[in-house]
């Protein structure tokens, strides 16, 4: 799992550097095959509009491990048009997790 954390950092960096305008072009569902650790796994970019001025995104990655049994993990952000960036707390992941 940690291998796992490691990769949504890094694209959760990534996205975090981008601007409002370009956060607002981004499609509301990205969904990418990855192998983690000889497993599959799929992960997923969600973005959801607050409003005009508010944007949600999550990353959710979930690996498959055997007869249906796999493990969750999501984290994010809320962005706004100012400028300013807030992690989402375990709160408002539960509904991603």
């Amino acid at each position: 799992m940690k291998e796992i954390n490691k990769l949504s950092d890094k694209y959760l960096s990534e996205l975090k550097r981008k601007s409002f305008a370009e956060l607002s072009q981004l499609e509301s569902y990205q969904e990418e095959k990855i192998v983690q650790d000889d497993n599959s796994c799929t992960m997923t970019i969600l973005k959801d509009t607050i409003n005009d001025s508010e944007l949600r995104i999550v990353i959710q990655i979930y690996c498959h491990w055997i007869l249906g049994i796999g493990n969750m993990y999501a984290d994010g952000f809320r962005a706004n048009s100012a400028g300013k960036i807030r992690n989402l707390s375990e709160e408002e992941l539960y509904d991603y997790i």
